[in-house]
Formats: structure tokens, C-alpha cells, sequence
């Protein structure tokens, strides 16, 4: 199911990005530390378990930002989102469109 539309907030090195692909291959290219691989660990993180490196949730979080980060996609029909909030930087929240699972 391609990903039509990515949203990160305070994600890794975004303080905010959003990115929608085309049709077709995506091709990520750039100079080293430019976000490539955090781009793919945000994808990454919208499957069940810990995302691409396995770094903790709070290790996520943008330096400098509010502690929290919220990363989310549009695939098909759905809108699907996960991330965590400052005061929880541990606990990972998953919404799908709209509705908090619990």
C-alpha cells in the first residue's frame, strides 16, 4: 500500500516536513546527515514494533523541540498517525483516522 502523503513534527532532524511522492519509485538522495534514513525510520514506525533503528521513543524526539513528535501518513482510505506527547515521552500513542487506540 504505497504511502501518498508523510507529516512529521519535532521527528529526529524535521522540526516539520511534508512530503507527498509521486507515483512511482522514491529515490532518496542528499549529503550525509541530511535525514535520509530518519525519513525512512519514520515510515518505519507506522508498523507494529520499535521503527527501523529500535531507538528509544524519547530518542526520536527533535532536539530542541518540546520533547514530543507525531509522525504521520496517508495510505488508501486511512489516515494513520503515531508519535508521543512531552509529558509521556516514553509511552507511544497510534492513531488511526483520528480515533486513539488504546
Amino acid at each position: 500500500m504505497p504511502v501518498s502523503r508523510l507529516t512529521l513534527t519535532d521527528f529526529r532532524s524535521y522540526p516539520s516536513a511534508l512530503i507527498e511522492p509521486g507515483a512511482g519509485f522514491v529515490l532518496l538522495s542528499g549529503e550525509n546527515g541530511a535525514g535520509k534514513t530518519n525519513l525512512l525510520e519514520a515510515v518505519s514506525l507506522l508498523s507494529p514494533g520499535r521503527g527501523l533503528r529500535g531507538a528509544a521513543l524519547s530518542d526520536m524526539a527533535r532536539i530542541g523541540g518540546e520533547g514530543g513528535f507525531a509522525v504521520a501518513a496517508r495510505l488508501a482510505e486511512a489516515d494513520i498517525g503515531t508519535g508521543t506527547v512531552p509529558t509521556a515521552p516514553e509511552r507511544r500513542q497510534v492513531r488511526i483516522n483520528s480515533a486513539l487506540l488504546r
